[in-house]
């Protein structure tokens, strides 16, 4: 298969999987809003690798779609950026007045994509769709005035849009720091709720947004850069399949807890900002708190639920989450997350020494979701491996 047919048909692929994609989020939306960021992302996406199929199948639109690539430019990253910032959230995200000032640029685009249609469609055409800059001899000071200037405007955006993509990768890192250290205050097991992928496809952005930037400036005032089609095309294709099929799966970390109370949000609120306020927690409480959770713990055995929770902790030992919470960071000196582990480890160096069960079923077995979880928990409080500590156990 040439090049040219094997990109166009990784392209159609591709197409094929935002259309698909859209259509579920969009369904999803009308109950969990937070999906709605992400299909327009994905949209903005289809608008900048459609021209190929355009120019095939419906060659009447390819000059407008040349035209939408530039606010569809500027809407990718604010619009993954509120998906993040939806799926880490404390309470329901919906979209509002606020998240407006994060499509500024994608409106200025749009105000040069109006300016450039009340040009003469034929030179319009000839400038776009055939790259014919001759044409502008034919016409009027002011026309080639405002072509020129036009040109200049989009120049500087492009550019532009490397510092935009830049800020909203970094804010999406230090946003899923924060909500990692908030999960681990509220779950005992956060597997689920990390969304891991995103760290994972924001490297891989990161990777072709470095390649992207350098592309560009080069290509602009340097030389042309020439990127084989097809290479770039299926690196297309995996990131869109990525984020369709994670952004479909992944549901908001904190989904469970909407439905609680405020003092739920009050914990959150306290952990991020490294301070319990307004407390009536003295020593006798903190005591009685403390004697409640090892009870809860070694004669309830309540870390073998694997999808234990502050609030659900909360309401078996009768005690405020938010005592529990603030008693485990300033009493105990440890977060929600560690203080349960570290029964589930200790659980587990019992079965590891006194049977021969799979290290997989152990880990099941004392409320552990993944045995990755479980070996980093493990080695996190023992410095060794399951493996390791039941060769070294038995040695002994």
């Amino acid at each position: 298969m040439p090049d040219s047919a094997a990109a166009y048909f990784l392209t159609l692929i591709s197409l094929a999987i935002i259309g698909f994609s859209v259509h579920l989020l969009l369904l999803r939306s009308t109950k969990q809003p937070v999906y709605l960021p992400l299909a327009g992302c994905l949209a903005a996406i289809a608008v900048l690798i459609a021209q190929p199929v355009v120019k095939a199948l419906a060659p009447g639109l390819q000059v407008l779609l040349l035209l939408l690539a530039l606010p569809a430019l500027y809407l990718i990253p604010p619009c993954f950026w509120l998906y993040v910032q939806g799926i880490t959230s404390s309470t329901r995200w919906r979209p509002g007045r606020v998240h407006l000032k994060h499509f500024v640029l994608s409106g200025i685009g749009l105000v040069i994509v109006i300016c450039a249609l009340l040009l003469p469609g034929e030179l319009r055409h000839a400038i776009l769709a055939e790259g014919d800059d001759a044409a502008l001899t034919a016409t009027s000071g002011m026309v080639r005035f405002t072509v020129y200037g036009l040109v200049i405007i989009t120049f500087l955006m492009v550019l532009g849009w490397v510092l935009q993509a830049g800020f909203y990768v970094h804010a999406v890192f230090r946003r899923l720091h924060d909500y990692r250290a908030q999960l681990r205050e509220l779950f005992a097991s956060t597997e689920a709720q990390e969304g891991r992928w995103i760290l994972w496809l924001l490297i891989a952005v990161g990777g072709v947004w470095l390649f992207t930037a350098g592309s560009l400036l080069y290509d602009n005032l340097v030389a042309s850069v020439q990127t084989e089609a097809v290479i770039s095309n299926l690196v297309v294709l995996i990131m869109i399949w990525s984020v369709a099929i994670w952004g479909l799966r992944q549901k908001p970390g904190f989904e469970e807890l909407y439905q609680s109370n405020h003092e739920t949000q009050e914990v959150l609120k306290s952990i991020t900002e490294n301070k319990y306020q307004r407390s009536a927690l003295n020593e006798q409480l903190a005591d009685s708190i403390v004697s409640k959770l090892n009870h809860a713990m070694e004669h309830d055995r309540l870390f073998l639920d694997a999808s234990l929770s502050l609030p659900k902790l909360a309401k078996h030992i009768s005690r405020s989450a938010y005592h529990i919470s603030q008693t485990l960071n300033e009493t105990l000196g440890v977060n929600f997350f560690d203080y349960v582990n570290r029964y589930r480890v200790n659980a587990a160096k019992e079965q590891l020494q006194n049977t021969d069960n799979t290290v997989l079923d152990i880990a099941m077995d004392v409320g552990f979701n993944a045995k990755s979880s479980f070996y980093t928990a493990f080695k996190k409080d023992t410095g060794v491996t399951p493996n390791q500590y039941r060769k070294e156990s038995r040695a002994g």
